[in-house]
């Protein structure tokens, strides 16, 4: 993804999500879109996860002995919900319903990311109510969770010092904390990698070196009127 082809306002959504740690509503967007915006916004979370450690809940062995804490190998599978969902005659809005009367906090909009997506970061609790209500099994939900070549590509390039170096500088540009630097530059990784390439590393870096570079120069031309 170059400069001149960005859509400033997925920049903004990652923005936001790292600031306030909720996703945003992605309702205006349309489908192709939205599904680039999600898969920005699960770059900035898995990013954000690298740099700052386990979130508090992945530490709680309570809340893990209680199923809030997602599966490493299992993930919720976007076809097998579906078809589960065509089954049992259940819409979206009803899942996400039905979830809130049991004292989830799901939006008909996660239910729809869920079938479009899957959910990698849906805990075993939250599946088996949705396999409750759709009266099936969770196993029957999941299926075994693989690394993307996205993940796989982005935690080589966040390990490296020229990223590294890069975020200090995409922090000073953007007035944030390194942290939110390092999964807002790396939501910018080559959409190549999005499509299922393998850019290689130099590339990436290639790419993030030239967003930056411009995104200085244009601070030191507002700057310098």
């Amino acid at each position: 993804m170059t400069v001149e082809n960005e859509d400033p306002r997925f920049e903004a959504l990652v923005d936001q999500y790292v600031r306030t740690g909720k996703m945003p509503a992605l309702d205006d967007l349309d489908q192709p879109s939205r599904d680039e915006a999600r898969s920005l916004l699960h770059v900035a979370e898995m990013i954000w996860e690298l740099g700052s450690g386990a979130p508090a809940l992945e530490a709680d062995p309570v809340a893990a002995e209680l199923g809030l804490v997602p599966d490493p190998n299992r993930a919720l599978d976007s076809r097998a919900l579906k078809a589960a969902m065509a089954k049992a005659g259940v819409r979206v809005s009803d899942v996400a319903a039905r979830l809130k009367g049991r004292h989830w906090e799901v939006e008909t909009r996660d239910v729809f990311a869920w079938i479009s997506s899957g959910g990698p970061d849906v805990p075993p609790a939250l599946i088996s109510a949705i396999a409750e209500i759709l009266s099936t099994s969770a196993q029957r939900l999941t299926s075994e969770r693989r690394p993307t070549s996205l993940e796989v590509a982005l935690r080589e390039l966040v390990q490296t010092p020229a990223f590294e170096s890069l975020a200090q500088r995409w922090a000073l540009i953007q007035r944030s904390s390194l942290a939110a630097a390092r999964a807002t530059l790396a939501a910018r990784v080559p959409a190549a990698v999005n499509r299922g390439d393998h850019p290689d590393l130099d590339q990436m870096l290639a790419s993030l070196a030239e967003v930056v570079s411009l995104s200085e120069r244009s601070q030191r031309d507002q700057d310098s009127r």
